[in-house]
């Protein structure tokens, strides 16, 4: 008897290959890879995987964002924006971490946004560990502040 696999939203759902071309928008709850050309806004639930091999023009949206290969558009990412060696990112960026490696190119403006309360709870135990040194450190820099007499 075979049983039904259920899926998950947060796994790799969609890969669109490297001889692809698709014009339109893509939009999924799950992951996505791009190894081709998209001509059109990119959304997902989860991660978006934009390979060396891949063109977008247009918008992306996703949880973490890995891009190697070549965007026009603006990349919107509630956790990391990771551009590799290879990526080429002619657009403005909203994030909430960035890495990029040696080689990479990115021509547009950059916005960090925080965490919301929601997401900081469910970060894991470092992350909450080093955010929570940051809150103190910055309240005793603000009891510093308002204890110098001008």
């Amino acid at each position: 008897m075979l049983k039904k696999r259920k899926s998950s939203p947060a796994s790799m759902d969609t890969v669109i290959g490297e001889y692809t071309t698709f014009a339109g928008n893509v939009d999924t709850e799950g992951s996505l890879k791009i190894l081709g050309k998209v001509e059109g806004d990119v959304k997902a639930g989860g991660d978006v995987y934009i390979e060396s091999s891949s063109s977008i023009t247009g918008n992306v949206y996703g949880s973490n964002v890995y891009i190697s290969g070549r965007v026009k558009g603006n990349i919107m990412a509630k956790g990391i924006l990771h551009l590799q060696a290879q990526a080429r990112l002619y657009g403005d960026i909203e994030v909430s971490s960035i890495a990029t490696d040696e080689g990479a190119i990115f021509q547009g403006s950059c916005k960090m946004i925080e965490l919301p309360e929601e997401d900081i709870a469910i970060a894991s135990p470092s992350t909450r560990k080093s955010r929570s040194r940051l809150k103190i450190k910055h309240e005793e820099l603000d009891e510093d502040i308002d204890d110098i007499d001008v």
